[in-house]
């Protein structure tokens, strides 16, 4: 198979990520047996655009960060006046939602957490594996956040073997169905996983039209982004265990003030 100069340099730069071989073969059509003769021919470009991403770290982006948590129900009973004297009391993604599933702890974590002035924000763990369903998930999240003020966007979690399986239009269709409704509500949405998944499972033009929050863990992210989840183990007073932490690089409260989204 011939590929254009263009083609390689995108391949070097997915493996150089540790780009998931699955998730390439999903988006790109190409052999398992393809993708490691490819590996072998170009290792010494790989191991070199390894290494540059390894010391691209963008500076710029320290400035004006706001450092939040995301969480769920695993995280049980949260004491929300800590967590906003903590480090991490910037802002909160509460799971709303796992699939058309109300999270047992979203209406506690919204009170609580708006209680304590922590500013907040909501996602959906997607299980959809076409777009009627992802429909039907948007739905049911625009009913489960009826009459609440969210000053951060709404997110889709989008990161299930099955759905990466899909491939690259289909995953990018399903996203698509999910962010134009929620959109249609008065809703400022944004699309969360891995950044391989992000990289190789959605259109470039959906990745141009939302937000992406971006999970790259003890990494820099090679991909433009609102959000970043950089630990799966952060400690954040008020909070039992591990949490993921988070930081964010837009104003998005006065994102949503200033355009009448989210209930404001």
């Amino acid at each position: 198979m011939e590929l254009s100069d263009t083609k390689i340099r995108e391949l070097i730069h997915a493996l150089a990520r540790d780009t998931r071989t699955d998730n390439i073969i999903a988006a790109e059509g190409y052999t398992r047996e393809f993708i490691e003769n490819f590996a072998k021919e170009y290792a010494d470009e790989i191991c070199e655009e390894r290494r540059r991403i390894k010391e691209d770290f963008r500076q710029d982006r320290e400035d004006n960060r706001t450092y939040g948590i995301d969480v769920s129900s695993w995280q049980g009973v949260i004491e929300w006046n800590r967590v906003k004297q903590s480090s991490h009391g910037g802002f909160a993604m509460l799971r709303a939602a796992y699939g058309t599933e109300l999270d047992s702890r979203f209406e506690d974590n919204y009170e609580e957490a708006t209680r304590a002035d922590v500013p907040v924000g909501a996602y959906l763990y997607t299980l959809a594996l076409d777009e009627e369903t992802a429909i039907e998930e948007a739905d049911r999240l625009i009913e489960i956040l009826r009459g609440k003020r969210l000053s951060y966007p709404i997110a889709l979690d989008i990161e299930e073997r099955a759905q990466a399986e899909l491939g690259r239009e289909r995953v990018s269709a399903i996203i698509e169905a999910f962010c134009s409704r929620m959109e249609q509500a008065k809703y400022y949405v944004m699309v969360y996983s891995y950044e391989d998944f992000l990289t190789t499972l959605l259109t470039e033009e959906i990745r141009n039209k939302y937000d992406i929050w971006v999970a790259d863990i003890g990494g820099n992210p090679d991909i433009d982004f609102g959000i970043h989840q950089y630990s799966f183990k952060g400690e954040v007073d008020g909070i039992r265990g591990d949490v993921d932490l988070d930081y964010a690089v837009k104003n998005y409260p006065e994102i949503m003030r200033e355009n009448n989204l989210n209930g404001y």
